[in-house]
């Protein structure tokens, strides 16, 4: 059991203007990855580095790729057997049309309780609140039971490649149990969705719009892949129904790109198409076996196509080659994650949403994908996702975070660790 003196030490010690003014530097940089335009994570993740190095944590700066740091920020608490891992990410996704906004997408404007800015939400508010309740353990005096790693890393939004890169380096080794800090408008999320992305390929033969039966048109073949990955969704819901917290599985096309490359001519037929397929899972499908029926609708496409290809030109008195062929290669292979609801790490923060809010926890899960999905599936780390911010408003125009609701989630973040490594459990 913690004393209330240590809970109000630990609660006391969280500095509400700090984390507002943390808050709003981050958004104030532009840390969309974007080559072209020359911006990326650098300077957040400088400015993270400094921040947490004047705070006097232990701060280490990593290359991922050229221009994209992670940011590793450690405290040794005490000697323990529990090592506590808080993560968060400095990219985020671009502001698109910047005339659309009614506020500066890099400015941190606050109105009405409010603060707008592109990732106030996705989700450089929560990692702000994760260094803020990280610095106020510190700051506080108690002695936690163990250790606590802030992993700041870059490239969450696109192909993960830092927690990919922490993973390898070996820092997840030691870690028992992880906080991944993103918004889920204060639930505890205890699942993720898993995420299967494939390219389909089709190669047909390129020829004048106006002399069709010179080439071999690639749309036939288009149509019913996609009416085939219609099929195979509607023979997942009969199957799996909708998981508890996750909902229902789905395979999506979600681009048709032909030619595969450059412009394309109304008056061209294509020799190359891609059909590009964002598949997420709930935990009782197999990705395996979902990667075989992608396999499997290929070839059945590819032979239905040919063959109606030879009736027509039969009709036609037409000889040519039926040459089409279709590639398919899997992009991104993501698991389901789920842990259980008894995990130390799970009740920890369930134990201080518990005593922050009021209220009993909610549990859910997270329809997409996190950096904490690397840590469950490669290091088997039990996480839980959690943090301020209304779920459906990443990635919009207009972003914004409720700043009553960030500092409630600091003052979670810190019980939780409290919690987690627990004053008095001190071991060898």
């Amino acid at each position: 059991m913690i004393s209330v003196d240590i809970i109000t030490q630990v609660l006391n010690a969280i500095g509400v203007d700090e984390l507002i003014k943390l808050t709003a530097d981050l958004v104030q940089i532009n840390s969309v990855w974007d080559p072209v335009a020359g911006t990326s994570e650098q300077s957040a993740a400088e400015y993270v580095a400094r921040w947490a190095t004047q705070q006097g944590f232990d701060v280490q700066l990593e290359e991922v790729a050229p221009l994209r740091p992670n940011v590793l920020v450690r405290w040794n608490a005490s000697p323990g057997e529990r090592h506590l891992m808080f993560e968060g990410h400095t990219d985020v996704v671009t502001p698109g049309d910047v005339s659309m906004w009614h506020y500066d997408p890099f400015g941190a404007a606050i109105v009405g309780g409010r603060m707008y800015g592109r990732g106030t939400n996705d989700t450089k508010g929560n990692l702000a609140a994760m260094l803020t309740a990280m610095a106020a353990l510190k700051n506080s005096g108690v002695r936690l039971a163990g250790r606590i790693t802030g992993g700041v890393l870059c490239d969450e939004e696109d192909q993960m490649l830092g927690v990919r890169d922490f993973i390898r380096r070996g820092h997840a080794d030691t870690v028992t149990g992880a906080i991944i800090c993103e918004p889920q408008d204060g639930l505890i999320c205890t699942s993720q969705k898993g995420a299967l992305r494939a390219r389909y390929t089709v190669f047909g033969r390129m020829s004048h719009g106006a002399m069709p039966l010179s080439g071999l048109n690639t749309a036939p073949a288009i149509a019913r892949l996609i009416d085939g990955l219609q099929a195979l969704e509607r023979k997942a819901v009969s199957q799996f129904g909708p998981d508890e917290h996750l909902g229902w599985p789905s395979l999506t096309p979600t681009v048709i790109q032909a030619p595969s490359s450059g412009a394309p001519q109304l008056n061209v037929i294509p020799g190359e198409a891609v059909v590009l397929v964002d598949i997420r899972t709930i935990p009782d499908q197999s990705h395996g076996e979902i990667i075989e029926a992608l396999a499997t609708l290929a070839d059945a496409v590819k032979r239905r196509v040919q063959e109606e290809y030879a009736r027509y030109d039969g009709l036609l008195g037409l000889r040519r080659q039926h040459d089409l062929h279709i590639e398919l290669e899997i992009l991104t292979d993501r698991p389901c994650t789920r842990t259980d609801h008894n995990d130390p790490v799970v009740q920890a923060a369930a134990w201080a949403t518990r005593y922050i809010t009021h209220h009993e926890p909610v549990y859910a899960g997270v329809p997409g994908a996190t950096d904490g999905t690397f840590l469950w599936a490669l290091r088997n780390i039990p996480i839980v996702t959690m943090g301020a911010g209304d779920r459906q408003v990443p990635h919009q125009v207009d972003e914004w975070v409720d700043l009553d609701q960030l500092v409630e989630t600091a003052r979670i973040y810190a019980l939780a660790a409290l919690h987690y490594l627990p004053p008095g459990k001190h071991g060898g």
